[in-house]
Formats: structure tokens, sequence, C-alpha cells
């Protein structure tokens, strides 16, 4: 069963602790190998080696070891300060009639209910100085905040740029200094077998550092998002790793042992949903197209052909008269540029503008990274003959992926709306009897306050600062004066008892 890798992982519940040393194994084996290389470039044999043979082919061994432990260290130290945290919230707003879904019961507020915040995490990787990021479509998918948390513990919110198609999408933050930005490689020249690092914050550990080997290459998935309401997502042409990779490392980046990015950690197969040592990445070429329409026009237009194409197989080989291209499986729409231009099941495309299609990921790649309302040179086989056209392409169409949401009202400044509290909805919270306050009617989710721990509908405010807040009026009187960038101290009650937190002025 394909999942995503993030899946946007939910803060409902305590998370299990994870025991420290996940890479123990992993590098006990890779530690076993090194020796073993060593001893058989040495020539070591257990029944023929002297002391002083023995003695060579061990430190041989543990240069080598050393020379490993070396890259991967240096590697942690220039590129975790690269990978950040993607938390986002999204309102939820519960169906059922007169039920709120948090601590506050049915009839509180009015209609009966008010929304709910649900957060998730991913992970994402700093592609500029000046504060771009890259990450998963599927990881901002819906998103009203999101927030981006460095290495350093700086957190900002971010505005987003996102494509669908591609599932990746580009966040912008503004950060007074520069920032330190990862190198980007060229997936083209990886190789199975090649190392391959897996960087992000999986189940919110923020920094985990894992190895493994590049075990495929050009895996292709169909992938639905239960987050979203759009087609399933294509994705063509995915780098397949063992390295261990877990819900809310989706964004992070796959790094090559030079520390390169090769690839955005995307999705995993599972049943349980944790790691089985098989996972996906979005190559970084492939990436690098969508990262440059987003950075320059915000929105990424791809070409369309209008058809469905496969692979010429072997069997296949021998019908078609040609053992390499691309054939169109069904019949194009005679609207549509291919069958415009007279293109018709069957037809085998062999080249574009003179370019070899060896199959069908080099026609979809091609088409698709062509600029709409250009016009091509296509070279197809129809019955053994080559013959040659012309199509105009056409943009492909965006699908709408998200369900429009209900607006909050109003935001007073602190990010949430209060009304005065009553005798019943201070039995409903558990306020103790000597202590006075205004109750959270709704908090604006774009805010600050959404992402304040134990801070949520229903919790009574009894202090904004210096000021208490027993009335209306007074908490009027202790938010008169905010302005954007403020750190407000705020005291509150809920059913878990009093809480001082820090709440940011948006």
């Amino acid at each position: 069963m394909m999942n995503w890798v993030c899946a946007q992982h939910l803060s409902l519940q305590p998370l299990p602790p994870k025991t420290a040393g996940l890479m123990s194994a992993r590098l006990a084996s890779l530690a076993l190998a090194a020796v073993l290389s060593a001893s058989t470039v040495a020539g070591a044999s257990p029944s023929r080696v002297s002391s002083t043979d023995d003695a060579s082919s061990r430190g041989q061994s543990k240069t080598i070891l050393a020379n490993l432990q070396g890259a991967f260290s240096n590697i942690a130290e220039e590129l975790e300060p690269t990978v950040v945290t993607v938390s986002i919230s999204k309102a939820v707003h519960n169906d059922k009639e007169g039920e709120s879904g948090g601590a506050v019961p049915r009839n509180v507020f009015p209609q009966g209910r008010a929304p709910k915040s649900m957060k998730g995490t991913g992970s994402g990787v700093i592609i500029r100085k000046d504060g771009w990021i890259l990450t998963n479509d599927h990881v901002v998918s819906g998103a009203d905040r999101v927030t981006v948390k460095l290495n350093d513990g700086r957190e900002f919110v971010g505005t987003v740029r996102r494509d669908y198609r591609s599932d990746l999408a580009l966040i912008k933050i503004e950060s007074p200094t520069p920032l330190p930005a990862a190198r980007l490689g060229d997936s083209d020249t990886t190789r199975i077998g090649h190392w391959a690092i897996a960087i992000g914050s999986p189940y919110r550990y923020e920094g985990s550092f894992s190895v493994g080997v590049i075990s495929s290459l050009f895996r292709q998935q169909s992938i639905s998002d239960p987050e979203s309401r759009g087609a399933p997502r294509l994705y063509p042409t995915l780098l397949q790793t063992d390295a261990a990779i877990n819900p809310g490392n989706s964004g992070g980046p796959l790094v090559n042992i030079n520390g390169e990015v090769i690839g955005i950690n995307t999705a995993i197969e599972s049943e349980g949903g944790g790691n089985i040592g098989i996972a996906f990445a979005i190559p970084i070429n492939a990436a690098k197209f969508v990262v440059e329409q987003l950075m320059t026009k915000g929105k990424v237009s791809y070409g369309l052909l209008g058809v469905t194409p496969k692979n010429v197989t072997p069997r296949q080989a021998l019908a078609f008269g040609v053992s390499e291209g691309a054939w169109i499986g069904d019949e194009p729409l005679e609207d549509g540029p291919a069958g415009k231009a007279g293109l018709h099941a069957g037809d085998v495309i062999t080249a574009i503008n003179g370019k070899p299609i060896h199959g069908e990921l080099d026609l979809r790649t091609i088409i698709s990274h062509t600029q709409p309302f250009t016009s091509v040179d296509i070279t197809y086989l129809r019955d053994r003959k080559s013959r040659t056209t012309k199509v105009t392409l056409t943009e492909a169409v965006a699908p709408q992926t998200d369900l429009p949401r209900p607006k909050d009202s109003a935001k007073a400044s602190l990010g949430f709306d209060v009304l005065p509290i009553t005798d019943k909805l201070a039995a409903t919270v558990g306020l103790p009897s000597n202590v006075t306050g205004v109750v959270i009617k709704s908090i604006d989710l774009t805010g600050s306050a959404a992402d304040v721990d134990e801070l949520s509908e229903g919790a009574v405010v009894i202090k904004v600062n210096d000021t208490n807040t027993p009335t209306m009026a007074a908490y009027r009187t202790a938010i008169d004066g905010l302005k954007s960038g403020d750190q407000v101290r705020v005291v509150f009650h809920n059913r878990n008892g009093k809480h001082f937190r820090i709440v940011q002025i948006d």
C-alpha cells in the first residue's frame, strides 16, 4: 500500500518515545562491508596472513571506516542547517449539528459548533539564501497557515506557491539575514547502489539523518492524495531508496555522498505507515523545472499533446517494426492537439523536434516541459512507415484541488474573538468560582495564536500582559495599542488547568 511520507502527521495524542541510536545497525553493516572490502584489497586470507599483514589490513579497514564516517559527518554539518520543519494548520468544521469537537460541549457557541484546527508537519530544504524553501505540495496542501522552523530554532510564517501536478511547492520566508542554502545536484547521474542520505523531521524528530542506497531508478507511481479532491498524481519517474524515511520526512532532501540534493522525499511503501525500506523521492532535475516557473511566474505551465503514451515492449517491437518509442494507446480527441495533427491510436512516436523518444518517460518529459502553444515536429511510425507532422501544443489544465473553507469572523488583535463569560460557560470549562475572564469564541487559523499549544476555542483568557481581563471592557483595554511583532503574555484557563503562553501579534 502506497502511503504519503508526511500524511499530514497530526498532533492528536502523544507519540511513543523513539529509542536513540537509530543508525547503529545500518552503520554496523556498512562497517562490516568496508572491513571485508579492505581485507579483499589487501589480499588477506585467514589461513595465510602474517601478523604484520593482519595489522596492515586492520589499519586499512580503520582508515576506510574513518573516511566514511567523516564523510557522513561533513554532510550532516553542511546540510542539516538547510533543512527545515514545516508546520501547517487548517480549519476543520464538524458536520454533525451541535458538536464542537473540543472541550466545549454542544450549543455553547452560535450554531452549536466552532471551527477546530488540525495541524500537521513535514520537512523542507532551503534552496536560496534569500528564503526560498522547496517542499512537497501535499505537505502544505489546504493549509491556512504555514510556519517554518529553522535549524537554529527561529520560526517564520511563510507564503506558499504550489504545483499540484508535480507535488512540489515553494515556501518563501523573510529572514533579516542570509540563510544557508543546500547545493542542488544532477539526479541524471544517480545510479543504483549510490549512497542516499535522507534528512528531515520524521515524527517531529527534527534534523534526523539516515543513510541507505539508491535501490532503483525510474519508478512510476500513481498516488491519490487523501487530503485533496484532485485527480491522483502521476509520478512518471521516482528515485527509490532504502534510507529510513517515515511520516514527517516529506519535502526533505535526499542527498548524495557529495552533499548535493538529488531528490525530494515524497512517499513510502508501507502497510503500517512506517519505514519498511522502500521509499521514493522526486528527482531534483524534475524539481528544477518546477522551481524556476514557481519563482518567476507563481505557477507552472505544462504543454499538452493529448495522448496516452505507452512503452514499446520487446514483444510489441516485432509488430510495430521498431524497438523504441512511445505508442499511442487510446484514440486522441479530434479537437485535441494530437487529433488535429492527424495522430491516431497505434502510432509510435519516435522523435520530437529530431530528439529520439526511447519510451513513455521521454515523451511525457519533453511535452510537459515545452511551453504551451508551441509547435513541435512529431516523427512517428504508422504501418511501419516513418511520417512527420507538426503539432501545436495546448496547456494542461491544473486540477482544482482544495475544498473551499468558510471564513472566520473578524479577528481581534491577538488573533481570536472572545465572548463574555457566563456561569454556564464557566462551569463548562471548569473555571474556578474565584476566577473571571473572557471565553475564546474562535481562533483565526491564519494567525500566530493558532500555533499556541493549549490555546483553543473555549479557553478563558484571564490576563493579558499585566492586565486582568474579567470583563469585555477590561479585555479591550488590555489589547488596545498592541502592534505587529509584539510578544504578548497571555494567561488562560481550560479543562487542563491554568496556562501561561506567549502570543505573537502578526
